[in-house]
């Protein structure tokens, strides 16, 4: 068994791993096209459930390729996103708690 690193850069806010249910939230925690945003879910140590829109993700083999990324060109609407992300976790989720997140996800 190994494991596999995967990067990622998302507009998410850390919902927290134990608000994460497969049976509420599969869509999102698989990537489906009727997913209503994207979620990466820390489920090996349970540290973290990212909930937002993925802008970028790392290559499974090569990682990252240099690509330049316009902060003008990242049209995602804050509140829309946190209003689904609310209803989705029933809690109350802000906006401005939304930040763009650079991290390493292992699975």
């Amino acid at each position: 068994m190994g494991t596999e690193r995967t990067d990622y850069l998302m507009l998410a806010t850390d919902v927290g791993a134990t608000a994460f249910d497969w049976d509420k939230h599969a869509a999102e925690g698989e990537g489906r096209p009727d997913r209503r945003f994207d979620i990466v879910y820390d489920g090996m140590s349970g540290e973290y459930c990212m909930a937002g829109k993925i802008i970028a993700k790392s290559d499974a083999y090569e990682g990252f390729t240099l690509h330049r990324i316009d902060p003008e060109t990242i049209n995602i609407d804050k509140a829309e996103l946190a209003s689904k992300v609310s209803t989705a976790f029933e809690k109350s989720i802000e906006p401005a708690e939304f930040s763009l997140v650079l991290f390493s996800h292992f699975s």
